[in-house]
């Protein structure tokens, strides 16, 4: 089932033409998010990365105190808008890295295809568990913390996985441009 769904969206979602929507979807997501964050979250607050990646809830207690009410709002809005974000950055990567491996093996294909896919749905899974945890900031869970935590850093490999691939595959079709010309 998985595969059939990874499939879908590699139809779906590898064609060039595609480039300039989701890559704007993903540059003005990214500005709205960058733009509110800079509104709602009180100075001194930790930003939302050291949140994402707190791993114990000692850390993630620290992170809360030091960002008040205000803040743990501020991040509750900001994990809201952080859900277009994964949308956007999503569809933009698995364009473009859809768009650079369609020609080649279908397996390896959808094999790079998926890495960004995947990081989406830990990214969504870690929210969820945030979510939880900053809706009731005085029942921390050191487990969910742990568990969320964790969905960022794979989130995080995942995506850097990505760039790479997309990065040689540029490289690679940049290569065979240049020596055609």
């Amino acid at each position: 089932m998985p595969r059939k769904i990874i499939e879908f969206l590699f139809n779906a979602l590898s064609v060039k033409e595609f480039l300039i929507f989701t890559g704007t979807f993903f540059v003005l997501t990214a500005f709205a998010m960058l733009t509110t964050d800079s509104f709602v979250r009180p100075e001194g607050c930790a930003g939302v990365i050291p949140l994402e990646l707190a791993f114990t809830k000692p850390a993630f207690e620290r992170m809360l105190t030091g960002c008040g009410e205000q803040g743990v709002r501020a991040h509750l809005i900001l994990v809201w808008i952080d859900y277009l974000f994964i949308i956007a950055y999503t569809g933009f990567l698995g364009n473009l890295t859809g768009s650079l491996v369609k020609g080649l093996e279908r397996g390896r294909a959808l094999t790079y295809f998926s890495l960004p896919i995947f990081a989406g749905a830990l990214d969504v899974i870690e929210n969820f568990l945030l979510q939880s945890q900053l809706s009731h900031p005085d029942n921390l869970s050191g487990l969910i913390i742990f568990a969320a935590s964790t969905a960022a850093a794979i989130k995080f490999l995942l995506i850097i996985a990505t760039i790479a691939v997309i990065g040689y595959y540029l490289f690679v079709a940049v290569t065979k441009r240049t020596k055609t010309v």
